[in-house]
């Protein structure tokens, strides 16, 4: 049987929980605030406590706009339900994500405003499979957070998107040398 790395942490980080034992790492992130939208996005079921590394792992990949949020999120309690708009924002983000899968990107760029209008919190980038989108899915995005007023948000993903898909140098090609 193999244990990936990711269920490796998750099984050691509850087996110190369990016996009193915590390490440095899984310490500082249990002292470290709940991101803003550190649930995935209609996935209700687990707005229960999170794991330890689950929020190490949030804590390291919060953009940098989130960051001015984190004394409010320490007073959200997780098994709070969703208000109306936070559930349609949930709701409309996911719409964005099935229509850019299928390269409609402009009713996607509309999805995703109306779900950035909706919700002021919610961090798009924490949608399910939102980075193996296209760069257009991504594109739209950053021009809902425009849309939306929340320029701040959209510089984040902008950097953020053109440091992962920024142009690579290509490998000058090898003569082929032919022998006689």
């Amino acid at each position: 049987m193999m244990i990936s790395q990711p269920a490796f942490l998750c099984l050691n980080a509850t087996w110190q929980r369990l016996t009193g034992q915590l390490s440095s790492e899984v310490a500082s992130a249990a002292s470290a605030p709940l991101p803003a939208a550190a649930p995935p996005v209609g996935l209700e079921s687990e707005r229960s406590v999170p794991s330890f590394a689950v929020l190490a792992d949030e804590a390291q990949s919060m953009p940098v706009a989130r960051e001015h949020d984190r004394a409010a999120a320490t007073a959200v309690d997780p098994s709070t339900p969703l208000t109306a708009n936070e559930r349609r924002a949930r709701a409309a983000a996911l719409r964005a994500l099935a229509l850019s899968r299928g390269r409609r990107f402009d009713a996607a760029g509309a999805a995703f405003t109306e779900a950035a209008r909706l919700d002021p919190d919610l961090d798009l980038t924490r949608t399910p499979a939102f980075w193996r989108l296209e760069r257009a899915a991504h594109e739209a995005a950053i021009d809902a957070y425009v849309r939306a007023g929340r320029e701040r948000d959209a510089a984040v993903l902008r950097a953020r998107v053109q440091s992962t898909f920024r142009p690579k140098p290509l490998r000058p090609r090898q003569p082929v040398i032919l022998s006689p």
